[in-house]
This record gives structure tokens, sequence and C-alpha cells, in this order.
């Protein structure tokens, strides 16, 4: 499991493979760090399968699918690579903090996995949806962990009310707009009944982005929730894991809770980070079995492991990832012009992009990647617009625009990680080559980039980044709106007819109609001139040693709440 890589999370679909992959295992890109075949996504030879749209209103909850106990060893512990030092322990100020806790140490409602997009309860033991915008929640038994001051007393649905609406105030949480926009109001009408209020009908509400987010969606007590900077020191959860212990961001530990609801569960005794932040130790540490799993950057570093390791010995997985780089402009100012931003996504050449990247292995993408074949545009679709290269059109669509070439303009990523590196250093060079754009490139540590920078909207020209791998394909295009997050939209971009769409696919029940809507949204994306171009995505290799046993992959992140998951060394 390589915690580095929740970014570059990947899709397997049409199977599962139990003891291998990381997906089921990692929290990954905490630190953003980046990681074929056809274009359905799937091994050679293998028909693409389509991936369900989304969590219509009045979805029937699927059982959830784990793997058999048998011949199980309780005392083993995970350990995970850190790529970065987190910039607080806190959930609500930090994305790598909140997704790590809000998967292994917080307890949620419900979860949706990306491979049937059907809801699957977790502390919720029923839900009665009476239309589109209401809903009642019944939950279970569960306990807080045995922490002050919540001290392992029985979990309530004011909790849960709290919990809700304290994660929609904060502004420091990569919160959709769900929280912001559509979610109205939380009632406790006893110790084990919510009901849920809708301001608008929302087709994607129960989704991992919306009302099932690891983040916003962590269940925490109230106590702890009346004072949010009881967080920045020490946290008391309600999930399968405790939290015991960390170095100023860095080693964090988990210990199993023996009071979770799924009684027997968690099998592994502790979850552990090891904060790896440069690949090349990383590797190394993975080879000398001081971390269980890895993602590989590239072939030259799996076929290297592979042949220091032993072939045998470890299990390797090849999929499409979900996240793709995206370079992201400015809508304003110089920028301000469709046609700029037209200019700069045609000047960009992506073969090279994958050759020098991903030695080979990657694909061209538009805004919502081929992984969603129900919802991504045609190859040629994308090819004729997002992955077109052509520099004679650009020149002149930048000629047209009275684009400023004399100005030198900043181009923003986060370090460390060679990946955001290499991703900036190309950009420059494409854009100076092609189209005389002269860009300095800033790095930044990840905690400014992301809330200063990329939040912020603090840069004058360009900021690169992978996306982060969603399980639903509405959330790609979620940056086209006025606001994101309920904060303005990064990139200055206001478009009445792109935030219009955006929110009208939202309300579509059927499938059929809310998928073709997705497919419009981007190609009026690209007539638009979107600041957040999509570029390219790698086909994603990571290895597990096979002692690392019953592992859920091919599920998106859903995996990662496996409380299944135990080492065996014999």
């Amino acid at each position: 499991m390589a915690l580095d890589h929740y970014w570059t999370r990947k899709i397997a679909r049409r199977r599962m493979l139990a003891g291998s992959g990381t997906a089921a295992l990692g929290v990954g890109a905490l630190a953003l760090a980046g990681c074929g075949d056809d274009d359905s996504g799937g091994s050679a030879g293998e028909k693409p399968t389509p991936t369900y749209v989304g969590v219509k209103p009045g979805t029937a909850t699927a059982p959830t699918a784990t793997p058999a106990s048998q011949n199980i060893q309780t005392g083993g512990v995970y350990h995970a690579r850190q790529g970065a030092i987190w910039a607080s322990l806190n959930p609500y100020k930090g994305l790598d903090s909140g997704l790590t806790h809000g998967f292994y140490m917080f307890d949620h409602l419900w979860y949706t996995p990306l491979d049937t997009g059907i809801r699957e309860n977790f502390l919720a033991s029923s839900i009665e949806q009476q239309d589109p915008q209401h809903f009642t929640v019944k939950i279970q038994e569960a306990f807080f962990h045995n922490k002050p001051p919540a001290s392992g007393r029985i979990i309530k649905a004011t909790d849960v009310k709290a919990s809700f609406e304290t994660a929609a105030k904060q502004v420091s949480i990569s919160n959709s707009s769900w929280w912001t926009q559509i979610l109205d109001k939380v009632e406790a009408t006893d110790d084990k009944t919510l009901n849920f209020t809708l301001k608008a009908v929302d087709a994607w509400t129960f989704s991992s982005t919306n009302a099932g987010s690891p983040i916003a969606s962590s269940i925490i007590p109230e106590e702890v929730l009346k004072d949010v900077s009881f967080m920045d020191k020490d946290l008391v959860g309600s999930g399968r894991f405790e939290f015991a212990s960390q170095q100023n961001g860095a080693n964090i530990k988990y210990k199993r809770f023996d009071k979770w609801r799924v009684k027997g569960e968690p099998l592994l005794a502790g979850f552990e980070l090891v904060l790896i932040q440069e690949q090349a130790a990383a590797l190394a540490a993975f080879a000398a079995k001081q971390i269980d799993g890895v993602a590989f950057n590239n072939k030259s570093e799996r076929e290297d492991t592979v042949s220091k390791v032993g072939k045998d010995n470890i299990t390797v997985t090849q999929e499409d990832s979900r996240s793709f780089w995206t370079l992201q402009t400015r809508a304003d100012g110089n920028f301000k012009d469709p046609r700029v931003r037209q200019a700069i996504s045609l000047a960009l050449d992506r073969k090279e992009m994958i050759n020098l990247m991903f030695q080979g292995e990657g694909k061209t993408t538009g805004i919502v990647p081929p992984a969603f074949v129900s919802q991504a545009l045609t190859q040629k679709e994308i090819d004729d617009t997002w992955a077109k290269s052509d520099v004679a059109a650009a020149k002149q669509l930048l000629s047209a625009a009275a684009f400023d070439t004399s100005k030198e303009y900043q181009l923003k990523f986060y370090v460390p990680g060679d990946l955001p590196t290499s991703f900036a250093q190309i950009v420059q060079a494409q854009l100076l080559k092609n189209l005389g754009i002269k860009i300095k490139l800033v790095a930044e540590d990840f905690g400014k980039w992301l809330g200063q920078s990329l939040y912020g909207s603090d840069y004058d020209g360009f900021i690169s980044y992978p996306t982060i791998a969603y399980d639903d394909p509405s959330s790609y295009i979620g940056s086209l709106t006025k606001t994101i997050g309920g904060r303005p939209n990064w990139a200055a971009f206001v478009n009445d007819e792109m935030d219009g769409l955006v929110t009208k696919q939202k309300g579509i029940l059927d499938d059929k109609a809310r998928n073709l809507a997705v497919q419009d949204v981007q190609r009026k994306a690209w007539d638009n001139g979107s600041p957040f171009i999509p570029t390219v995505l790698p086909i994603s290799s990571t290895a597990a040693w096979n002692y690392v046993k019953g592992a859920v992959t091919g599920r998106g992140s859903y995996g990662l709440f496996n409380g299944k998951l135990y080492i065996d060394k014999g």
C-alpha cells in the first residue's frame, strides 16, 4: 500500500483480487505524487464494462463484499509509505490527514463503491427515502474510542448531526459544493434517528464526494466539535483504528480498536505510516520490507524492483489511473479570452509527456477519464479537442487574442515528488518552444500550495497537479462552476453556461440522460476554453508483498475501509 498515491487511485473492473494491489490498502497521493492497455482500462482482450453512473435517490443498498475470514493472523502491523509531512494532524485542516483518518480512524454512515455505484451502509442500519430531497437514517450501535472527552461512550444521532454541520462550515476541507449548496439541514429526532433535508435534488448525493465523503462525513464526538482545535493535538475517532502517536506530522501510528462495531475486526493489530519522501528511498524500503507496498513512477522502477525481489514474492498490478495531470491557467487578466486557454492546450505535446513521465505507459484524457466509459467522451472526441496538438492553430489563436508574451508567468507546483517537478518542467519547455510563453517555475510545500495557491487562487499564470482519483464522474466537472466547495472558482472561471450545465446534470435522475449531460458539459467546456486543461494519465503500477492478505481491489477507494486485511508471513 503506497500512501502517497490516493490521488492516483486506479480502477480494476470486472475482477476482485485478493492479497494484491494497493487500491485496497493505501490512502495515497497524500503528497499528490503521480505514479496501456486499451481504452477500456481493462486487461488485454477484455471488453469494457460500463461503470455505474451515479447514486440515484432511492437506490437500494448493496451488500458489503469482504474477503473470507479463515486462517487469519491478527497480530500483524501494516506499514505504508507517507510521502510528505502533514501540515496538520487535524482532519479539517489537511487533505492528507483528513483522507487518512477518514478511511482508517473515523466511521461513516455509508460509502458508494466505484464498481457498482450502489450505496453500502456502514454505521447506518437503514435509510428510508421519502422523496429525492428527504430521507431518514437509522444508526446501529457503535462506540467512540476510549479517550477523553468521549471516553468510549456510545455514538448518538446528535454526534452525526454535529459532524455533518461542522464539516459543512470548514473552509479548509476539500469539500464539494453539495455541502454548501445542496445540504439544507440534519435533524436528530432521537438517539438513533436522523432526518436529512436537501435544498435541491442531487443524483450524486450518496457518492463518496458528497454525503459519503471520507473527510466531511467522518463521525466525530460532539464534545470535540465544540472546539475543533482539539484535533490539532489529539484525535478521538469512531472507526476501526485508534490514533496512537505521531512525530511532528510524520510516522503516524494507529492501533486496533477492540470495540469496533464489526465484531472481530480489524484483523490488523496496527497500521503505521513511514515517512519516505523520495521515490528511490521508497523503492529501497519496499525491497527491504520496511514498507509492505509501493507504487511505481514508471516501467523501469517496476522492472528493476521485480528483478531485485523476485516476481514470485510480490504481486504487481497495472491498471488505468483515474487521476490525470492538469495544467490550470487563470481565466481572468491576460488569460480571460477563451482562445488563450485553447491555444495553450493545443500547444501541449501529450505524447511527449507520456514518454518522458511514464516511459510510454499512459493515455490522453478528457475532463472525465476513460475509466468512466459511460460518461467520458469517445477517444475520437478527445483526440479532436483535449488531446489535439496543433502548434500552428495555437499560434493563430494566441495572436488573435493579443496575448502578452513579453511577460514572464509563474507556474506553481508542489514538492517533494519527482513527477510534479517533471510535469512542470515539460510544460515550461513546451510552451516556450511552441508559443514563446516564458514561465518561471515556483515550487511550494504541499500545505502552502494547496491552501493558498490553489484554493486561494494565488497564482498569476499557471498551477499544475494530478486530479484526485474520484469514484464518480460528476466530481471531475465540479471545477467548472462559479464556486468550488464554497470557495470562489480557483481559476476565477465564471461562466453562466457552464455553471448551469453542471448544476442541471445533478438533477437528472435518469442514468442514460445524465450520462449524455455529463458528456455535453465536457464538449461545452472545450468550446468555452476551460482553464482546467486535462493532459495525460498513467497506467499505474503497484506492488505488494505476497504476505499481505485479504485486500479488496477493483472497487475504487471503497477497499480502504477493509477490516479484513491481515499480514501472514508464515
